[in-house]
């Protein structure tokens, strides 16, 4: 039960620590409506955007948590993924809706990345807008391959919380071929996109600060590679044994993933509100 409730404090305490920056951010903007553009307009959405779908996400996984510390004590037997199998067909599909969040989130900040560089960054010239273009295009084309991957992976769908049969419940998160693909599409696109403000800065007229600003910004959006990789790694290395055990594991990392993205994109506000 402790660790349980462990899980359940770090998912609030990391996405009360993303919301912070967010309404820092969003009050500096109110009190400079003269200096919106579509976007700075675009970033503030895709950010609020990341947060409320991270919110739904560690709200399922508490009422999941929640759930399963009720039945700590009773017979392994006569539990499926921490619960009694009356429930656990309705647990694994609100699990199952719950991966969508996971991704939303994701890519809402590398969004709000994208719509940070424009607005930096767009008028450098035609090379720099149509390096924007095209990772607005891969962005999105990553996106709704997660999106088919989730929802297509297994077949039928049912399978992701109710296995037919005789056979195995099946989930995209779980198959260590879709996990591969997943981060692997992952990672690619925070390089993509990590790519634009470095070849950008080497053009650049900044001082000394400004550049080491926008590195830190930079390193900061990194975490997220790392932390998709360990997510990998971690399904890697138990491959074959059921996930139940794990799953918080995986959750905590995917929040990792989805704060250090958001912290990052807001950071600069940080800047102007220290001043």
């Amino acid at each position: 039960p402790c660790a349980i409730a462990a899980f359940i404090g770090l998912d609030w305490t990391l996405m009360t620590l993303a919301l912070l920056p967010i309404l820092v951010r969003l009050s500096l903007r109110t009190r400079n409506r003269g200096l919106s553009t579509p976007a700075t307009n675009f970033c503030d959405f895709f950010i609020v955007l990341a947060w409320l779908a991270g919110a739904v996400l560690i709200c399922i996984n508490t009422w999941k948590n929640n759930l399963r510390m009720k039945y700590l004590n009773d017979p392994p037997e006569t539990l499926y993924y921490g619960t009694p199998r009356s429930l656990s067909g309705h647990l694994l599909y609100v699990s199952w809706i719950s991966l969508f969040f996971i991704y939303i989130s994701l890519w809402a900040s590398k969004a709000a990345f994208l719509a940070l560089y424009y607005s930096i960054f767009s008028l450098q010239g035609k090379r720099i807008r149509i390096a924007l273009a095209v990772a607005c295009v891969f962005t999105l084309a990553t996106f709704l391959m997660h999106m088919f991957l989730i929802a297509f992976w297994c077949s039928p769908i049912s399978s992701n919380w109710s296995p037919p049969p005789g056979g195995n419940l099946c989930s995209a998160v779980h198959s260590i071929d879709s996990v591969t693909i997943s981060t692997f599409t992952n990672v690619a696109t925070d390089i993509v996109i990590l790519a634009i403000p470095i070849a950008s800065l080497m053009n650049t007229t900044m001082g000394r600060t400004e550049r080491a600003g926008l590195v830190f910004v930079f390193l900061m959006g990194s975490v997220s590679i790392i932390a998709a990789i360990v997510r990998f790694g971690t399904l890697k290395a138990v491959q074959g044994v059921a996930k139940a055990n794990i799953t918080h594991t995986i959750d905590v990392w995917a929040l990792v993933e989805i704060v250090s993205s958001i912290l990052a994109v807001c950071l600069p506000s940080l800047r102007a509100f220290v001043r």
